[in-house]
């Protein structure tokens, strides 16, 4: 594999051109983090926490999609009012680390809130109570009729999910990057796969040297060399951020679109789903969309303050990619958490990292060999 300049001490380059370069002084790690989205941070994190070194590498520009998230954490899928998969677990393990992650960054970002769902149909209360008798049943309120007060139109009625909240994403990652900045521990540049050099033992990277790789790159992941068999089913979605004069609720509010306060008389609104034309450019047909739904649930004026779009890297069946590379036991990847990444991260990045220091097996469900095929 081609090396670029300054990174080997000398050689060739592509052009067949020899250069020589004084060799950099090596710097060792347990672990290389490629990425710093929601995914790379929590697995820093976590590896802080145990007291292991490692470097991350990742540019302030890619880490987008995490950025724009809405944050969001719910025990319950709607479409079929189950209970979300291992939402118990996952909630357990998500206060736990959000706390922690509260004191040592000494700033609040995880608000565990009621949601208010509000009724479409009569269908939707029927199969409410249903489910209420069901395991899901111990996040269901019972319904109440009419609406919760005057700002908002629920003529079906409503009824509370508890276990819901939301994480302010982008305050998170950004105290966060200042704090693996201040303990050197982040490389604020483009990762360079051309550069990576591999052997059974460990993996080399410019001047640094690590037992493992973890690849937290998010969407761009689809374009990793040695992961490109992953089935990623790329997802790109839309937010607004609104002022609603008037509007005092403090909850989380949902009716096929969700309204969350983010503070300063601000509200996150979204989301859209695409699979198509996938990039990070806000388009005013999902802006039309959000505002066209926002208005079946809101009875007050709004004023749209921002919009951003994302592209969530999303997987086929809605599990995560987690696990070792077949052929290459030093890289590995930690992606693949979808729109409930802020629930399921913290649960299995403490999986993945017993998996890699304890050897415990993998849950086959998250496991990236459950897609290899030689």
């Amino acid at each position: 594999m081609y090396s670029s300049p300054c990174v080997t001490g000398g050689g060739e380059d592509l052009s067949g051109k020899a250069y020589f370069c004084p060799r950099m002084q090596t710097e060792k790690y347990d672990y290389l983090i490629v990425g710093q989205g929601l995914a790379g941070t929590i697995i820093a994190h976590h590896l802080f926490q145990m007291g292991r070194s490692f470097r991350i590498v990742d540019h302030p520009s890619l880490s987008i999609s995490s950025k724009v998230a809405g944050g969001l954490f719910n025990p319950v899928v709607f479409k079929r009012l189950v209970k979300s998969w291992m939402a118990d677990e996952q909630l357990g393990a998500a206060e736990k680390f959000y706390g922690a992650m509260e004191t040592l960054l000494s700033s609040r970002f995880f608000f565990p809130k009621n949601l208010l769902k509000i009724f479409a149909e009569p269908q939707e209360k029927v199969l409410w109570e249903k489910k209420r008798l069901e395991e899901v049943g111990k996040y269901l309120s019972p319904i109440f009729e009419g609406p919760p007060d005057d700002s908002i139109q629920a003529p079906q009625g409503y009824a509370w999910v508890s276990g819901a909240g939301y994480v302010d994403v982008s305050l998170f990652l950004s105290l966060s990057t200042a704090f693996f900045l201040k303990q050197n521990l982040l490389l604020e540049e483009t990762f360079d796969h051309s550069a990576l050099r591999l052997d059974s033992e460990e993996v080399n990277y410019k001047n640094i040297i690590a037992s493992k790789v973890i690849f937290c790159e998010g969407h761009l992941a689809s374009q990793n060399p040695w992961f490109s068999w992953m089935p990623f089913n790329l997802a790109k979605g839309e937010v607004l951020t609104v002022k609603i004069p008037g509007y005092e609720r403090t909850d989380v509010v949902n009716k096929g679109v969700f309204i969350l306060p983010i503070g300063n008389g601000l509200f996150r609104v979204g989301a859209t789903f695409a699979w198509d034309k996938l990039d990070e450019v806000p388009t005013e047909h999902a802006k039309q969309d959000l505002i066209n739904r926002l208005q079946k649930v809101l009875k007050l004026p709004f004023e749209i303050v921002d919009h951003k779009a994302g592209i969530r890297p999303t997987v086929i069946n809605r599990r995560p990619l987690i696990g070792i590379h077949p052929d290459h036991p030093t890289l590995t990847m930690f992606n693949g958490m979808g729109s409930k990444g802020v629930m399921i991260a913290p649960y299995f990045a403490h999986h993945f990292i017993a998996h890699l220091e304890e050897k415990i097996p993998l849950n086959p469900e998250v496991d990236i060999l459950r897609f290899w095929k030689k």
